[in-house]
């Protein structure tokens, strides 16, 4: 028992912060793409209202793994 090694994952915001604009860019993404492919041909990408909410998730997205980079940069240490 002395000797196991556990593995407890590591809780720091920036990591969260990058997660979840991961997985926000690739569901989203996902379910645009999903989209484009259902209506192609019958309706214009941006007439849809799924298509542009779809595009404003995937930018938010970016922007929490911006968040998690500038926080990340903070987290690290500085020269001393």
């Amino acid at each position: 028992m002395a000797g196991e090694k556990t593995t407890a994952k590591v809780s720091r915001p920036s990591v969260r912060w990058i997660e979840g604009g991961a997985t926000t860019i690739a569901v989203s993404a996902l379910l645009t793409i999903s989209w484009r492919a259902y209506t192609a041909g019958k309706i214009p990408f941006w007439s849809a209202w799924p298509a542009i909410l779809g595009v404003a998730v995937v930018v938010a997205g970016l922007i929490m793994l911006v968040v998690g980079a500038a926080l990340q940069d903070k987290e690290r240490p500085g020269p001393s």
